[in-house]
């Protein structure tokens, strides 16, 4: 697991949601830079990368929500294991 600007797009790496490739499954994912994961966190939840659009990109939950976020943030490539919790 790595984690920074010199992780690779693999699941179980964390990066700056501006580096992850579009489409990409993540979860664990920071709503303020350095301020640790608040979103997709619990068993089996993830979010999906839809767009990016300069400073800030669009994620989808789970529930059909879409949120913008910075694209400084961090977050998780993958699903949270245990989705049959």
């Amino acid at each position: 697991m790595v984690s920074g600007d010199s992780a690779s797009p693999e699941v179980g790496n964390a990066m700056k949601l501006a580096n992850i490739p579009l489409g990409t499954i993540i979860s664990c994912v920071e709503l303020r830079p350095g301020q640790g994961a608040v979103m997709a966190r619990s068993a089996g939840a993830f979010a999906q990368l839809m767009a990016k659009d300069g400073k800030f990109v669009t994620i989808k939950l789970p529930s059909g929500e879409t949120r913008l976020i910075l694209s400084t943030c961090m977050a998780t490539i993958g699903a949270v294991s245990n989705s049959d919790h």
